[in-house]
């Protein structure tokens, strides 16, 4: 039990310190692009575009902490 409210208060806090306002635009940008690579015909060209979707969120999400 003392378990279970530790791992709640920690993934809580977890949420509470994560930076919502700056990961925004981000994570529209994210799902917009899983859109555009979910229509692409062939599984390996589908594959390498969600992996471009997730290697341009990571740079959006780093510029965004950094205030690059």
């Amino acid at each position: 039990m003392v378990k279970h409210v530790l791992f709640a208060l920690v993934v809580f806090a977890g949420f509470a310190a994560a930076p919502r306002s700056a990961m925004a635009g981000c994570t529209s940008d994210l799902m917009d692009c899983y859109e555009r690579a979910a229509r692409v015909d062939g599984f390996w060209e589908r594959w390498a575009a969600g992996i471009d979707c997730e290697l341009d969120y990571a740079d959006c999400a780093r510029r965004r902490l950094l205030g690059e």
